[in-house]
């Protein structure tokens, strides 16, 4: 007798046990979709497809159709404890209590024994890489991506391999490993092809793409990409998403010196990231967008712009913003200080971040270097700027950031040629 959804369970089950795809498993006999409508219960296949089940998977035809009450009772109450942690795991990451959610997220594991549990134990897997993210653990957090990108479901799910390629891209910037950023981006965007353009992992993955593109300085790639994301902006249907796309748009027309276009496009992702949703986003557009305001508009109007961002910044990143945030924050006010010809508050704030907690990103890092380099230019010490600039040059280049690396040793030669005034 075929019950379904247990036969479609049982297969899926067995199937994955032995390693097979829902392609290997359908052979020549039914279609890989056919296998996939057993497994969800919408099908409920005849005697003679159950028989060829059984068959391809090397049991009796009994381990698929006979109830198993007392194993189905027993996997319900495991699953059924596996989500209760996983809820108070949800609710100590609310109350910001990171390491006990991330302790009690990392014991999900043990206990999702079998197969059957592969779905919980995803999610459980998924949050635990989120928390460990806001805990600044990168090296712990790049390991989980890296199991969950190899699970069944991650592989066999567009929408689940998109999320977890996106986050390991994610991963590998703040790395500073942005070469692999960006050949993980490119993934990630590749495996959303069948989704609808402005499906919410398809965007996402584009985005991480498009960020990486600009720290790597493929300045050819992130254009064309942010003309294909600017397209579809106003069919996002997410208000924080399509925020999300006008801000890297926006940054991508600041690295190609349109900054009048880039400040507009800003000014419009100001408008979909409400810091009453998500204030953490917000501040970090305020600060990002100074940022670029700095670097790439010289105009007088830009900088009373990007102090103002860098004020509303601070105050609420001293809320809600990471330790990397706020190094972040402190290398903007850094280059603000610096467009004020300031360069002793320049030196104060770039030692603060070197020496502050937690351990920089190498394209951070190498900013760093670079605004103090640029410092002690504008105070005339030619020796610790060279050095600086050195530092800088070397340190973006272990990064992947070889247009910032190339205008450290450009800014370096210039400063030698110059000779001490």
């Amino acid at each position: 007798m075929i019950e379904q959804p247990a036969f479609g369970r049982r297969l899926r089950q067995l199937r994955v046990q032995r390693g097979l795809s829902q392609s290997e498993l359908a052979g020549d006999e039914v279609s890989a979709s056919y296998v996939s409508r057993v497994e969800s219960g919408r099908r409920s296949p005849n005697e003679l497809i159950a028989a060829f089940f059984a068959r391809r998977l090397d049991v009796p035809l009994e381990a698929l159709t006979s109830p198993d009450s007392q194993g189905d009772v027993g996997q319900r109450s495991r699953r059924l404890d596996i989500a209760g942690r996983l809820l108070e795991a949800r609710a100590l990451r609310k109350d910001g209590e990171f390491a006990d959610a991330a302790e009690l997220l990392r014991g999900i594991g043990a206990a999702a024994t079998g197969q059957t549990d592969e779905d919980v134990l995803w999610e459980a897997t998924w949050e635990l890489a989120d928390v460990l993210r806001e805990l600044g653990d990168t090296a712990e957090e790049h390991t989980v991506l890296t199991g969950l990108a190899e699970t069944a479901l991650s592989q066999e799910t567009p929408r689940l391999a998109a999320r977890v390629g996106t986050a390991l891209a994610e991963n590998l910037r703040r790395q500073g490993r942005l070469g692999e950023a960006v050949r993980t981006a490119e993934h990630a965007v590749s495996v959303t092809v069948t989704l609808p353009l402005t499906a919410h992992e398809r965007v996402r993955a584009m985005l991480t793409l498009i960020n990486s593109y600009g720290d790597s300085g493929e300045l050819a790639n992130m254009a064309s990409l942010a003309a294909t994301l600017q397209e579809i902006a106003e069919d996002i249907p997410s208000r924080q998403l399509r925020g999300q796309v006008y801000w890297a748009v926006g940054s991508a027309r600041f690295l190609c010196n349109r900054p009048q276009e880039a400040v507009q496009l800003h000014e419009r992702a100001f408008d979909s990231l409400r810091p009453e949703a998500n204030l953490a986003a917000w501040a970090r557009l305020c600060r990002a967008s100074a940022a670029l305001r700095l670097e790439h508009d010289t105009s007088d109007d830009a900088t009373g712009a990007a102090a103002a961002l860098l004020v509303r910044a601070r105050q609420a990143l001293e809320l809600v913003g990471r330790a990397d945030d706020l190094a972040e924050l402190m290398l903007a006010e850094a280059q603000l200080e610096l467009r004020r010809g300031r360069p002793k508050e320049v030196l104060r704030l770039t030692a603060a971040v070197r020496d502050g907690e937690g351990e920089l990103p190498l394209a951070a890092l190498g900013q760093c270097h670079l605004l103090s380099a640029r410092a002690h230019a504008l105070a005339g010490d030619t020796a610790a700027a060279g050095d600086s600039y050195r530092h800088a040059a070397e340190v973006l280049d272990r990064a992947g950031a070889y247009r910032k690396s190339s205008e450290a040793w450009r800014q370096l030669s210039e400063l030698l040629a110059a000779g001490p005034e």
